[in-house]
């Protein structure tokens, strides 16, 4: 992929090179996870953030309660939470690792949408 951004960048004027290097830059994790937060969705963002870490401390105490029942029908209701929880979890981050790639792509295309904006003004002139 190197070799084709190479290539893009010397086929361009150098004033459209330079921007093109600006939007080339990728975000690192924590860039994607704030803007999260600046997105349409942020709300839903919010909310899942707090569900996730209702769910974690109530997973611990099941994990705990669990090794501290005297009974194995009690061990085996304090598993049904932990697991239920942890399920809860895993579902609510796949869902917000979707968001952050949903929010990747349409910076990408946003970024395409530019070049090629700035391609026919060029074409234009």
């Amino acid at each position: 992929m190197d070799d084709i951004d190479a290539k893009i960048r010397d086929a361009l004027p150098e004033t459209d090179a330079e921007v093109f290097d600006e939007l080339s830059d990728e975000q690192s994790l924590c860039q994607m996870v704030i803007d999260s937060f600046r997105t349409r969705h942020r709300w839903m963002v919010a909310i899942m953030f707090f569900w996730i870490a209702a769910y974690f401390i109530v997973a611990i105490f099941s994990a705990v309660r669990f090794f501290q029942a005297e009974t194995t029908r009690v061990q085996i209701a304090w598993a049904v939470a932990f697991m239920f929880c942890v399920t809860a979890i895993s579902m609510m981050k796949a869902w917000y690792w979707m968001e952050l790639n949903k929010n990747a792509v349409t910076r990408r295309i946003k970024r395409l949408e530019l070049q090629i904006a700035r391609l026919a003004q060029r074409i234009k002139d």
